[in-house]
């Protein structure tokens, strides 16, 4: 990469730690250095209030320690370590809320929120990662930082203003799940605080403040969802399938022009590169075409039967939006033309005649663009490459600079004036649509995380892989002997040595996770032994077929040997020869036949398989 403070696939994401300047202060406020950095490292002073300067140098302490077991990857993550970290933390906001209200009756006004509010959230980001790290995703702090990450998710949907229901749904679905994580915890904390009431009132002032900072963090991302859900309520139903196909048509044309400037470098004539581009554009105006012909021709509306004369002013909303959307799908196709002559994707704009002050802006939307382009194809890789190289507290790196991001690109909107609106309009369009697919990538690696200490992850991930090699030999018509269950066996044999009195120990400590891998494990188990019994049934159904043939040729091609009980056919004969090929003709007289009759050679017992079964 060409930029400083992004990180390369194959890199480790780290956080500079920063430096506390024990020189400031006056009679009421002190100047400071902070943690209030991006990701690329760098210091911003800030102002702290003589009062609250212990709590801030406290926090700072805590802020160092969590960067030191983020960046020390040499050793794992203890739980131990984090709630210890934790409940000091929660001491100290104990604190600082206790000195602000001391402060209040003293009649001071209060401006917040202030640096230790900053520093409040980096924190709490950082340890709801840790908890997620060591597998205790469904303790409540870990919730923290999904629920920061679903905040800037709803903000960049309330801006754009344009989204479907399909967008809302997952995030629906995950506020639900942390509301129940976090009430649970709190039913479990007020039960705890009955039966034990040694812990004073600071164990429960902890709980609150814990309660509050997690519930005050929901209400909002719930009052956001619930205002961008009920946008909904303007769309007849008639009409919500076309709304949704222009939704989806514009997403999948700015799809298109953010991936077409890395094909553009990697394809090879620029005769190719166009027939390509003209196809592909072709195609989304012949489905904008299909769009447009839902609209009545003579006054350009899409009517509705489901509208009330009370909702017509609604609709009259909607039809704006709708017509809206056209016109914007329109202008983006006419971009992407404008833009196969040039090499990057917002050159276009180089062809109008901007002032310096306006080419400066355009210099930084371009900036901030490849930075976020660099950084959605990081994010990319890692969600193929996670379950091996990720570890969650890695994820605060990019929550930070796409946080920095997100900060400038507000600074360059206000920057710009009303005349370079429109010149920068499809800059601002597409790093807005950037930041919300790498923040839904975050979403994406935050969401698929394991209930498993990272301590027993190359543990589980080997149990996953032998589970789904397992299921795909049973998808393909199972086995055919049991040689192929042998790998799979020692496999599971090797990973069943690890516990100890049914438990993963690790250093001498029960990581979390051990329901999980037991659970994982005794499946494993479970589908080698389907295999094994699918592959008996396999081999009696053989038996028996084979029987029937050869009952079937002594009628008619066999000649019978012998009288009484003890005959034998030609075929018959014939048949142990092939079985025992090694053995002289010879041995095969007529003198031999009785001994072998008594034994019912004809049927084949499964035993001879279980018995070569040692797994």
């Amino acid at each position: 990469m060409t930029y400083s403070g992004l990180v390369t696939p194959h890199s480790r994401p780290s956080t500079p730690s920063f430096a506390t300047n024990s020189n400031a202060a006056t009679a009421t406020t002190a100047t400071t250095t902070g943690p209030l950095n991006s990701g690329s490292g760098s210091t911003h002073k800030v102002i702290v209030p003589s009062y609250e300067k212990p709590i801030y140098e406290s926090l700072s302490q805590i802020y160092k320690a969590l960067l030191e077991l983020k960046n020390n990857r040499n050793k794992y993550i203890n739980s131990k370590q984090i709630y210890k970290i934790y409940h000091e933390f929660l001491d100290i906001l104990n604190e600082l809320k206790l000195t602000r209200k001391d402060e209040e009756l003293k009649g001071i006004t209060l401006n917040l929120p202030n640096t230790n509010d900053l520093i409040t959230d980096d924190i709490f980001q950082l340890l709801s990662l840790c908890f997620v790290t060591c597998g205790l995703t469904k303790f409540a702090p870990a919730t923290y930082s999904s629920l920061s990450t679903v905040m800037k998710l709803l903000n960049h949907l309330k801006e754009c203003k344009v989204y479907t229901v399909e967008d809302l749904a997952p995030i629906g679905i995950r506020l639900a799940e942390i509301r129940d994580i976090v009430i649970s915890t709190s039913n479990y904390e007020e039960d705890d605080d009955d039966e034990d009431d040694e812990e004073d009132a600071t164990r429960h002032s902890n709980h609150q403040i814990e309660e509050t900072l997690l519930r005050n963090k929901l209400i909002k991302c719930e009052t956001l969802y619930q205002e961008l859900e009920n946008n909904f309520k303007n769309v007849p139903k008639d009409l919500e399938p076309t709304y949704n196909k222009l939704i989806e048509l514009r997403k999948n044309i700015l799809n298109y022009m953010i991936s077409y400037k890395d094909e553009k470098s990697n394809a090879g004539k620029n005769l190719i590169k166009h027939e390509k581009l003209t196809v592909k554009i072709n195609q989304f105006k012949a489905e904008l075409k299909k769009i447009e012909q839902y609209r009545d021709e003579t006054d350009m509306k899409f009517h509705s039967n489901d509208v009330s004369d009370l909702d017509e002013q609604k609709l009259e909303s909607l039809q704006a939006i709708m017509n809206g959307l056209i016109d914007e799908c329109n202008n983006l196709l006419g971009d992407l033309l404008v833009q196969d002559d040039s090499e990057e994707i917002s050159s276009s704009l180089s062809s109008l005649n901007l002032s310096e002050e306006s080419s400066e802006l355009k210099a930084k939307y371009d900036s901030i663009y490849h930075q976020l382009q660099d950084l959605k194809l990081t994010l990319e890789n890692l969600l193929i490459t996670r379950r091996w190289t990720l570890r969650e507290t890695d994820l605060y790196s990019y929550q930070k600079q796409l946080k920095t991001f997100d900060e400038q690109r507000l600074n360059l909107v206000n920057q710009t004036n009303k005349d370079d609106t429109k010149a920068f309009k499809k800059s601002q369009l597409l790093i807005l649509f950037l930041l919300r697919r790498c923040y839904g990538l975050v979403y994406k690696l935050l969401e698929s995380s394991e209930p498993v200490s990272e301590s027993l992850t190359p543990i589980h991930n080997q149990l996953q892989t032998v589970k789904r090699c397992l299921l795909e030999l049973k998808r393909v018509d199972g086995l055919n002997n049991l040689k192929e269950l042998y790998p799979f066996q020692f496999k599971l044999a090797s990973l069943d040595n690890l516990r100890q009195d049914g438990k993963f120990i690790v250093d001498g400590s029960i990581p979390e996770g051990q329901g999980t891998l037991n659970a994982l494990l005794a499946e494993c188990f479970d589908i080698v032994q389907e295999l094994k019994i699918e592959l008996e049934e396999k081999e009696f159904e053989n038996g028996d077929e084979g029987e029937d043939d050869l009952t079937g040729g002594s009628f008619t091609n066999s000649k019978t040997i012998g009288n009484g009980n003890n005959e034998l056919t030609d075929d018959d004969v014939e048949i142990k020869r092939n079985r025992f090929h090694d053995f002289n003709e010879a041995d095969y007289d007529l003198d031999s036949e009785p001994d072998y009759d008594d034994d019912n050679d004809y049927s084949i017992s499964g035993s001879e398989y279980e018995g070569n079964d040692y797994y």
